[in-house]
């Protein structure tokens, strides 16, 4: 495939991407994807799959079922609301899918992932594992602007995003006007324990001070501000899955945070290579109501 036309594509799909996920829970079909897309049906079908490996309806189906997985650990919303929630409005329709993807139905995997979750802070009390035993000070609570960001889609295994971050510092030095070492920040979409690692999404992304024109790879959003509870974490980036493990099996009960429905974010404070892996510093912002 030639450069420019690979790179149009890859434009074509981060538009539908990124549309898919802002309209996850609204009845969205393969032509209002398309549109968004400035492709045929036929051919944003076939590029989509070549690209992502997923069809559309697998994508969407996914996000759909994850969100509803989250809800029904961290919301005591009942059942038939979680499913009008993630875009469902039949609730034998959800009770399915569901079943079909996670292998348990709606009600029993909450009292499942209930059950998991105590026995979790069980364990973590047992052995006096708490926030200052893995390198964590918080939770400050904190409300930020929306914020505009240029971003590579990372799909697949959290250990390769460096990758990501190389092409995107490289595009910013040759296209931003840079005074300053560039603000980094990764956007957090999925959960491993939830989402098979083909298909963790991770946007790494470099804040910016205003819109930008989408470029091949590198995607243009404008993602929403609001109150985040945001824990600072002192060390590797190889001890990120505990803290996050930590976070949302133990913190956000403790606190009764109500998570909101969006992405949490990674906030680079010391980042590679100007510091050594133990003295990396990292603000996790998790998205509260």
């Amino acid at each position: 495939m030639r450069t420019d036309t690979k790179n149009s594509y890859l434009e074509s799909i981060n538009k539908a991407i990124s549309f898919i996920e802002s309209n996850s829970t609204t009845d969205i079909q393969l032509k209002d994807i398309a549109t968004q897309a400035n492709l045929s049906q036929f051919h944003f079908h076939r590029v989509f799959k070549s690209l992502t490996g997923d069809t559309t309806k697998d994508f969407l189906t996914r996000l759909r079922l994850e969100k509803a997985a989250l809800k029904l650990k961290h919301s005591q919303n009942d059942i038939g609301q979680i499913a009008f929630d993630c875009g469902y409005q039949n609730h034998e329709t959800f009770t399915r899918a569901f079943k079909d993807y996670f292998g348990l139905p709606p009600l029993e995997y909450r009292n499942s992932i209930a059950e998991l979750t105590t026995n979790k802070q069980n364990e973590y009390e047992k052995t006096n594992i708490d926030l200052n035993a893995l390198n964590v000070q918080g939770p400050i609570i904190k409300t930020i602007p929306d914020l505009h960001l240029a971003y590579i889609r990372h799909t697949g295994s959290y250990d390769k995003v460096g990758g990501s971050f190389q092409k995107l510092m490289f595009w910013a030095a040759t296209h931003l006007v840079l005074k300053l070492k560039p603000v980094t920040i990764g956007i957090v979409h999925d959960n491993p324990d939830l989402t098979a690692e083909q298909h963790i999404r991770f946007d790494a992304c470099v804040l910016l001070s205003k819109e930008i024109k989408p470029s091949g790879e590198i995607g243009y959003k404008k993602i929403e501000g609001g109150k985040f509870a945001v824990f600072t974490y002192k060390g590797a980036y190889e001890g990120f899955y505990p803290v996050y493990d930590y976070i949302y099996n133990v913190c956000l009960f403790e606190n009764k945070f109500d998570l909101a429905d969006k992405p949490a974010l990674e906030w680079y404070i010391k980042s590679p290579p100007f510091y050594k892996p133990e003295n990396l510093v990292t603000d996790f912002y998790v998205p509260i109501k």
